[in-house]
């Protein structure tokens, strides 16, 4: 267990602390910066919503807006409140959080301890939990009460893995009726290790005292298949937020060598006003420096912490000295490099990071496509700027909705006993170790499902079906093709032969123009590809080659027609020519499939493309901007 963790979210024993600022701001801010004034939600009342009322929250901690990461053998801190209906015998589970039917029984390690109408012990994770996202699940002899997606169990944490920030959303706006569906679609796919929300969910809640809303934004970020760390924005209803989101408005993010600060501000309530926040914050980098990396994570983007750190002369040393790398705020446009950019100065290793909004409203400079950014970790070495190749101007840019799709062609909800799915990636970049749930139907036999091409990370028994977790890398501007059955012959071998890819990886493209005007991009360079049939049967091929979205062709020259039948043993190079349509500078994945092959199982190998000769700076900067 993480004492630490627990003494800073529990030591109350869970009991709602705003400072006095924060619990009179409860109105979206105007150009005046002043907040009307609320009654704060006390823990054992009920929000009024058109004459109902809408129960708050009962376990308290971990709560979905303030999910754990936790391995197995661990112990937590656990905080709820008492009900009159708490009576009888109590048992604690975890349910996994995708698939309900399966649950783990969770072991006491202490003598609950009352605290006025708290309830708290610690609790113990078993071995035998399955790794994966799960509902915290307490059950008496009369009810069952859950905090949703509020424990995330792991082997070990990683120093390589992915996390999504997810920024404004304002929904309520006439821009933006409602949450976007694709975003939990799409982010899905990539399986992040965790996401962060950075507040500005609801457009009018603050200002109509709905507290209410936060029943309809908890229900959007169930849809996501990772734990949720979110934070309350200007036009949030934050006199509500400790009853149903968080105990607490701060809070950490705690994985592994990884240590990230929630912070509570925004327009209304900034962290420069709150000496009692900015000394929690010091006092946590000091107590995390050693960690691999710390990072602040903000609803404003005015860099407030900054300031005052700055006006005491030690920002640059302090900063330094604590590892913070990054500093994610919330915003309705990806940041121009620009705006607060002098409050940067002189700190070349800390990220500042701010994301176009993430949802359709029209705010500011927003486009209305829904946006979120991947943020990619490897090490100490941080990554997230999206290689936009249609950029007109020099932005951060975040990946826009609508370009990761999942085409199944059986329901995948364990009714099938195979499945099949195929993963477009339209965008501008990979991203390997990607992840997605197959459902397959039991048979007769009970054996598991064979799955291919992607690598089984677990399948659980799921009554009626098996629940297949699947690793997958997804290369950019390509597809992915998977299939899981309890078939053997429904999963076809891949064909035997070997593709490795000889001669130069660089390849630079010099514009050229038609006789008849069409424009394309030329290299000089002469890759090949040598196909080795490692049967002692003959074999027929027909290898589908591409490249940067667009198909490459063999030189005609030396290969005169496809397909090519490779005799037992026999190796042929097939040299390419490389004309493209467009080029987007930069890494990418040259991508070898056989037509003959049901799975299109891919070959990959990494080149990277560049323009000669009209290579702007811009372009330049640009593609060094997704480097590590």
């Amino acid at each position: 267990m993480n004492l630490k963790t627990a003494l800073f979210s529990c030591i109350i024993a869970g009991i709602p602390l705003l400072s006095s600022q924060a619990q009179q701001n409860t109105q979206a801010p105007g150009p005046d910066r002043k907040l009307r004034p609320a009654r704060v939600l006390r823990p054992s009342e009920k929000a009024s919503v058109g004459g109902a009322t809408v129960p708050a929250t009962i376990i308290r901690e971990p709560s979905q807006g303030r999910p754990i990461f936790v391995t197995r053998g661990e112990t937590f801190y656990f905080v709820m409140d008492l009900p009159p209906s708490f009576k009888g015998d109590v048992g604690f589970a975890l349910q996994h959080a995708l698939e309900p039917g399966i649950q783990f029984p969770l072991k006491p390690k202490t003598p609950p301890t009352y605290v006025e109408q708290y309830f708290h012990l610690i609790l113990e994770v078993g071995p035998d939990v399955e790794p994966g996202l799960y509902d915290m699940k307490v059950r008496t002899n009369t009810m069952t009460y859950f905090s949703r997606h509020s424990v995330k169990v792991v082997d070990s944490f990683k120093d390589k893995f992915r996390f999504v920030h997810l920024s404004n959303m304002n929904v309520g706006d006439l821009t933006a009726p409602e949450f976007d569906e694709m975003l939990p679609e799409e982010i899905n796919l990539l399986a992040p290790e965790f996401i962060v929300a950075t507040g500005d969910y609801t457009e009018w809640a603050r200002v109509l005292d709905d507290a209410s809303s936060w029943q309809k934004v908890l229900s959007y970020f169930r849809k996501f298949d990772a734990p949720v760390f979110m934070l309350c924005g200007s036009h949030d209803h934050e006199a509500s937020f400790t009853r149903y989101v968080a105990s607490k408005p701060m809070g950490l993010i705690e994985y592994g060598n990884y240590h990230g600060l929630l912070l509570l501000d925004h327009p209304g309530n900034p962290i420069d006003q709150d000496y009692a926040q900015i000394q929690w914050v010091e006092r946590e980098l000091k107590q995390n420096r050693m960690k691999r990396m710390n990072f602040i994570v903000a609803n404003s983007d005015e860099l407030g912490l900054l300031d005052v750190w700055r006006q005491r002369g030690n920002l640059s040393n302090f900063v330094r000295e604590h590892k913070v790398r990054m500093y994610i705020a919330g915003g309705s446009t990806d940041w121009d490099y620009k705006e607060f950019a002098g409050k940067l100065d002189g700190l070349d290793d800390l990220h500042f990071i701010r994301t176009h909004q993430s949802s359709t409203c029209l705010r500011d400079r927003a486009t209305g496509f829904s946006h979120y950014r991947v943020i990619e970790i490897d090490g100490d070495r941080v990554a997230y700027a999206y290689p936009n190749d249609t950029a007109s101007e020099m932005l951060q840019y975040s990946i826009p909705s609508g370009r990761l799709r999942a085409y199944f062609d059986a329901p995948n909800d364990g009714t099938a006993g195979r499945i099949g799915v195929t993963l477009q990636n339209a965008l501008n970049q990979k991203f390997d170790e990607a992840r997605l749930w197959l459902r397959v139907a039991k048979n007769g036999s009970g054996a598991k499902p064979e799955i291919a091409p992607g690598k089984p990370v677990r399948i659980l028994d799921a009554g009626d079906y098996w629940a297949c977790e699947v690793a997958y890398d997804l290369p950019d501007k390509g597809a992915v093709r998977v299939v899981a059955s309890t078939n053997p012959e429904d999963v076809p071998p891949p064909m035997p032969i070997s593709v490795k890819l000889e001669g130069a990886s660089q390849w630079s493209f010099s514009s050229k123009v038609t006789d008849f005007g069409l424009a394309y991009f030329e290299c000089g360079v002469s890759p090949r590809l040598r196909l080795t049939n490692q049967s002692r049967a003959s074999v027929t091929c027909w290898p589908v080659i591409r490249v940067n979205g667009a198909q490459l062709h063999a030189d005609r020259s030396s290969i005169s027609r496809m397909p090519l039948t490779l005799m037992g043993g026999e190796s042929v190079s097939v040299p390419l020519v490389l004309n493209l349509r467009r080029v987007s500078p930069g890494n990418h994945k040259l991508q070898v499939h056989f037509l003959e092959d049901p799975l299109s199982r891919l070959h990959t190998f990494d080149v990277n493309l560049s323009l000669e000769g009209i290579a702007s700076s811009r372009v330049r900067e640009m593609a060094e901007m997704v480097e590590y």
